[in-house]
């Protein structure tokens, strides 16, 4: 619980409502390759509110800073899913 208060009393005392960064690693468990990272990358980077996407095809994982203003992380896994693959978020 306390990282979530963290987090609140971060963003209250910023007074940065609109231009919060958020950054996420993703486990995707049907990532493959190369291939498979460079099509999940591209088309997440094509997403608005998504300003970086790093992929790690030999670990299966995908890092992406996104504005929470603009997307969510539920909004990002959608589009994950509609390119076939799942994913694991893990704090």
């Amino acid at each position: 619980m306390s990282f979530y208060i963290d987090q609140i009393k971060a963003l209250m005392g910023s007074k940065n409502w609109g231009n919060q960064q958020v950054t996420v690693t993703l486990i995707i468990t049907n990532m493959k390759d190369d291939e498979d990272a460079r099509k999940l990358a591209s088309v997440l980077q094509s997403i608005p509110g998504i300003t970086n996407v790093v992929p790690f095809p030999r670990h299966r994982r995908l890092t992406i800073t996104y504005n929470s203003s603009q997307i969510t992380l539920e909004a990002i896994g959608y589009h994950i899913a509609r390119l076939g693959y799942h994913y694991l978020h893990k704090i």
